[in-house]
Parts: C-alpha cells; structure tokens; sequence
C-alpha cells in the first residue's frame, strides 16, 4: 500500500459534500484499509483489498468528473456498488470463512478496471455488467443474511465469481462470453426475485431454495464451455 494510497482515503473520509450514490462506498474505504495495514489480514487478502481501495478511490474521482458522460457513470456505479458490498462482507467475516468474497473482490476489480479502460469494447463492457448485475443482488442478499445462513448465497457468488473471471480473460472468445452470460440468467431472476419487495414469503422460499442448485447448475455450464473448442 502507497502513502499516496493512504492520503487519498483519508481526504475522502474527510469530504463533507460527498455524493449519496458513494457515501456507503467512502465510508467503507477506511476501514477495508485498516484491514490492509492489519498484520493479522492474510497477505494476499491484503494484496487484494489494497488493490481494491486502489481501484474504487479511481472510480470515485472518474464517476465525479463533469466530463464522464452518464453512461459510463452509470456502468462505474454498477461495480462500485457490489465491489463496496464484497469489502463491506469480508470485514464481517473471519479470515477462514471469507475466500469466496475476497475472489469476489477481486474479479470485481479488474472488472472495474476494464470499465474505466476506454480500450474495453462495447461488446465485452455488456458482457462484465451481465454478471455484475447479480453478483450484486447476491452480495446485498449475503450481506443481510447470518453467516449461519448464507451457505447458498456465498456458492452463488463463486459461481458468479467465476464467471466474471473467465468474461474479463482476454483468451476468452466473444461466442464463449454470450454463452456465459445467458447460463448466468437463471440464477439472476432467481436472484432479483428474492430481492423484489412485492415478492410473496411463499414465492421468495421457492426462489431461496433455487439459489444453491441454480448456482451448481452455473458451476457445470461454465465448466462446459470451458471444455467447448474455441468457434471460429
């Protein structure tokens, strides 16, 4: 971690005009970075969550420039959100039981990453927020749920982890991205349903139950198209 890192969080944590889309985010920084400065983190829990304040202070400022167009705003708010939920998850979590989050964050940083590259195709950026979009609603899910309860929630965020790193590989076709990103809908709507505040407490255990093998069922698929021979 640099000083310059370091000096960058605390000017955040400081700022009185911070907007409310990013207030959760900046309050959030200091303390994942008290995790990095922690001897007790793992080192590569550190490496990682350095990497991430590194990455969402970048964020913050882009977000916050007149000349960042709201399109892009918008698709730096979609990983922002879940990125702050995973660091928000690994501070509660001890160090044993949080692997599945921590990958989560940092796939979630290099999709970021790939987002603020103006080099990141059209194509691939769709592709990253497809996936983003219910690693969120998992990790908000995860988040209010007791770590006693959330074995269905973490399988589905690696699951969804996983995807994400395979859709950010640079060897990965854009035939085989459209195919994970349609095995990725089941589990979203399943996902987005239990989050619906219109959703029966009937219907939302149905969709609770979906969770674990909808997850397993992502697991196989992309296994699948990994073992698939590249098109083209």
């Amino acid at each position: 971690m640099t000083p310059q890192l370091k000096d960058d969080v605390t000017k955040l944590s400081k700022r009185q005009d911070v907007p409310p889309e990013l207030e959760e985010t900046v309050d959030q920084l200091p303390s994942t970075l008290r995790m990095v400065e922690d001897p007790k983190t793992p080192l590569q829990d550190r490496h990682t969550l350095a990497k991430s304040v590194g990455q969402l202070t970048m964020a913050l400022r882009l977000i916050e420039d007149p000349k960042t167009s709201p399109k892009e705003r918008a698709a730096l708010l979609l990983v922002v959100r879940p990125l702050t939920g995973s660091l928000q998850i690994i501070g509660k979590t001890p160090p044993g039981q949080r692997a599945a989050y921590t990958a989560c964050a940092r796939q979630l940083t290099v999709a970021l990453r790939l987002i603020e590259d103006p080099k990141t195709s059209p194509q691939h950026r769709a592709a990253l927020l497809l996936v983003v979009r219910p690693l969120n609603s998992a990790l908000k899910i995860a988040g209010k749920t007791p770590p006693g309860q959330r074995a269905a929630y973490t399988e589905s965020v690696r699951s969804l982890t996983v995807a994400l790193r395979l859709i950010e590989g640079p060897k990965t076709s854009p035939q085989h991205r459209r195919e994970l990103t349609e095995a990725v809908q089941p589990l979203t709507r399943t996902l987005r349903g239990i989050e619906d505040p219109k959703t029966s407490p009937e219907r939302r255990r149905e969709l609770t139950e979906a969770v674990r093998p909808q997850s397993d069922e992502l697991g196989d698929r992309t296994r699948e198209i990994l073992g698939s021979p590249t098109p083209g």
